[in-house]
């Protein structure tokens, strides 16, 4: 499933920081502030698993680690956080893809980002 980026927060974006909050289009003014929001350009319910890939424009990661949340709440408000490190053993982002390689990636207006299932 592919989404656009429509819209990148002032404070969405920090590289020292190595997470990307997503959002739909519905999240608040204040979430915005700090989140990338995407606009799926096709409703298909995603189950994303560890194995599947994340494509960021031309840049494609691996799939590490799904939080528990993650599914419910990128198939219902499109929203998930990136996250370009290790999974930690316990306190993982329960809403949390963690993805390798853990190169941040370029972000603008416009950006695609493809779930893409292998069905494992």
């Amino acid at each position: 499933m592919k989404a656009i980026v429509t819209e990148i927060g002032v404070r969405a974006l920090d590289e020292k920081e190595p997470m990307i909050i997503l959002f739909g289009e519905s999240a608040t003014e204040g979430l915005k502030e700090y989140s990338v929001i995407q606009t799926f350009q096709e409703t298909h319910t995603l189950e994303l698993k560890k194995g599947d890939l994340l494509k960021i424009d031309k840049q494609e990661y691996t799939i590490d680690y799904v939080g528990p949340f993650a599914n419910d709440n990128l198939n219902s408000i499109a929203h998930v956080t990136l996250v370009f490190a290790d999974a930690p053993n316990d306190d993982a982002i329960v809403n949390g893809l963690y993805l390798t390689p853990d190169a941040f990636p370029t972000i603008k207006v416009g950006t695609t980002i493809e779930y893409v299932s292998r069905g494992v």
